[in-house]
């Protein structure tokens, strides 16, 4: 889904700041150190003047939804191999790092990227494009699909990377209870040689699989390694095609470990240590298929090693990045981006184009789930909260859950707490994205409309006051955030709401959410480039039960059962049309818009900072391609192609 951009915003998506560090003795990026070119006080000047230019730029292409955080530095030499990048993550991981079980958000992401790679890769027209396949064929009908993927990578074991390597990955996460409800419709995958070959029970129009092939199962890791694991599912799940006895045995012989992975990218696994202050790090491969040995015989990656460091508290990233603990971090808190826009000692990227939205999400697990019975083949319909954990949940009430957005004010606090710097949302879709909308129909601040809304919902709930928990995570920033959006709701509502915050470990967080052990939490998801990439979180089909004595991870973290959004999405998935797919998106934000499911509050802005001597933060070529990578994705992006002055990130 190209999409033209305006040439200012073209020129500068989201640089902010580089400048002349005094100890480089020679001039420093996009300084020039001939003398000929100028002195250094000309040089200085000219930059300070390029700098004005390019935040103005960079502001109106943030307001307009379209900074993509493209590093646009010009530099005054080319890359150089050497030298070890220290990289401050917001998070940890839970379930690391096999797809099909883990919890992979951003932070995540940025750790495959560099130990492995993807299926394909979004390009930066934003389109997903074949990057490990080499070319991908439908049939006419489009039930069927056949993959060739590159010949001659091998993963950092040595094995190669074949049709038959890439089946059993997709076939991991096609079994996993976790990942599997991704590929409902898929009824057979397999590989001969170097091609793949899906088999499908209803046309996909527009890919096999689901679109995060991307990222998250579309990320290619050794089978050797994998049929070592003991959560692999092919010896755990109950869908594995294997007999009782193979998987016994698989079992008996799993002692790897999930937490090393093997993968065929730019680095290879040292080490890993969890939890908030310790890393994952990482060294140069060799052999990798983008290097001077490889495939292409490009001199890819530049860098001999990588460390990603865990740091959940912002400040404290931050503090670390200007005391020299970190080479470079990433951020999606607005609130300190803006601190770095006007710092010379420091390059600021950003990017809100395709971006993630904010929101608190609502359990509304409640009822039955009849399109799951008939997924399942029950004749009995399925409880959705059969032990009733989610009953005392006022926010099962479309009453309560219009009552709480009506009293929220977007703009106030996108004002107080994010320095004016994102947007205030009004659906899932940020603006520039298929399916946005000026007016989704989602309820407005009103007070006295949420005060009307309010009366209903304490005759619906049975409640006065109106009583559930607010989960947060225990980042001071976010637990302030959440802290005001109750306070907007006491102001409505004074002593006849009581909404608690319960600050809760980020590693431990996500698990909640899939296992549906909670009434409202806030959120940051939804990003990417074609809604298509959302169905799994919000289809009638992955809302499973909360049921502890049978635990089932739920795509539909809200447990919601939409027949609007199942039918939209039927057009979105299997439709090839881009007018019919963009009606059916726009009805998708409608649809939340009139029931509620989240309380948008805005769309997220990501910050990547980093000291200059880092370079080339984000410029990614694609082989066969003219159109580069894009720059940063829902607040990820490629790390193949850093370099650093000099072969030394610190200096």
């Amino acid at each position: 889904m190209a999409r033209a951009r305006s040439l200012a915003a073209a020129a500068a998506f989201a640089l902010i700041a580089v400048a002349c560090s005094a100890g480089d003795g020679g001039g420093d990026s996009g300084i020039p150190s001939d003398p000929d070119e100028g002195s250094a006080g000309d040089a200085a000047g000219e930059v300070a003047t390029t700098l004005g230019e390019s935040q103005a730029e960079v502001v109106e292409a943030r307001e307009a939804g379209e900074a993509t955080g493209e590093d646009t530095r010009d530099v005054s030499s080319g890359p150089v191999h050497g030298g070890r990048l220290v990289y401050g993550i917001e998070a940890d991981t839970a379930n690391p790092f096999a797809p099909y079980a883990a919890l992979c958000a951003i932070s995540c992401r940025m750790i495959m990227r560099a130990v492995t790679e993807s299926m394909y890769v979004t390009d930066a027209n934003g389109d997903i494009v074949p990057y490990l396949v080499e070319s991908e064929t439908p049939s006419d009908d489009f039930l069927t699909w056949t993959l060739r993927i590159r010949d001659g990578i091998t993963f950092h074991d040595g094995t190669p990377l074949t049709g038959e390597a890439v089946a059993y990955n997709i076939n991991l996460c096609r079994f996993s209870q976790q990942t599997g409800p991704g590929y409902l419709g898929i009824e057979n995958v397999w590989g001969e040689g170097q091609y793949v070959y899906y088999e499908t029970s209803i046309p996909f129009a527009t890919g096999p699989g689901p679109a995060s092939r991307a990222q998250g199962c579309g990320f290619m890791f050794s089978p050797a390694w994998l049929e070592t694991l003991p959560n692999n599912p092919m010896y755990t799940s109950p869908f594995s095609p294997l007999s009782a006895e193979e998987r016994t045995a698989g079992l008996a012989s799993a002692t790897g470990d999930p937490s090393a992975p093997v993968g065929l990218g730019a680095f290879k696994f040292v080490e890993y240590t969890p939890g908030n202050g310790n890393s994952f790090i990482a060294e140069r491969n060799p052999d990798y298929w983008r290097g001077p040995n490889g495939i292409t015989g490009e001199s890819l990656p530049y860098l001999d090693e990588i460390e990603f460091v865990v740091a959940v508290d912002i400040v404290g990233r931050s503090n670390g990045l200007r005391a020299g603990q970190f080479d470079i971090i990433h951020t999606s808190n607005a609130d300190e981006i803006a601190k770095y826009e006007g710092d010379p000692d420091f390059v600021l990227l950003q990017a809100n184009d395709f971006g993630e939205t904010n929101f608190s999400l609502m359990n509304v697990a409640s009822g039955v789930n009849p399109v799951l019975a008939e997924l399942r083949g029950l004749d009995e319909p399925i409880q959705m909260d059969p032990h009733g954990l989610n009953a005392a949940n006022p926010l099962v009430h479309l009453s309560c859950r219009k009552a709480l957005a009506h009293a929220f004010d977007s703009e106030r606090f996108v004002s107080e707490r994010f320095q004016g710097l994102v947007r205030a949302a009004n659906g899932p879709f940020p603006p520039g994205s298929m399916g946005y909308l000026d007016d989704s129909g989602y309820p407005s601040f009103d007070l006295d409309a949420a005060r009307a809304e309010f009366a209903q919902c304490k005759a619906d709930s049975g409640q006065n006051p109106v009583t559930f928990g607010f989960n947060s995570t225990n980042d001071p920033f976010n637990v302030e955030s959440n802290e005001l959006i109750v306070s907007m709701w006491r102001a409505a509502f004074g002593d006849e709401i009581a909404a608690t915050i319960q600050p809760i470990e980020q590693g431990q967080y996500f698990g909640l959410a899939l296992a549906g052990l909670y009434e409202m939490m806030g959120l940051r998801a939804h990003g990417g480039v074609d809604p298509i990439e959302q169905w799994l979180w919000w289809n009638s089909s992955t809302a499973l039960p909360i049921d502890p004595t049978v635990p089932e991870l739920a795509s539909n973290l809200g447990r919601f059962q939409d027949p609007a959004i199942d039918a939209a999405y039927d057009v979105i998935r299997h439709n090839p049309d881009p007018e019919a797919r963009r009606e059916a998106a726009e009805e998708v934000n409608r649809a939340f818009g009139r029931n509620v499911w989240n309380l948008w509050t805005h769309w997220t802005l990501w910050g990547v900072i980093a000291n200059p001597r880092v370079q080339n933060l984000t410029d990614l070529p694609i082989p066969g391609s003219d159109v580069g990578a894009f720059a940063v994705n829902a607040g990820a992006h490629h790390v193949a192609q850093i370099w650093c002055d000099d072969g030394d990130c610190q200096g």
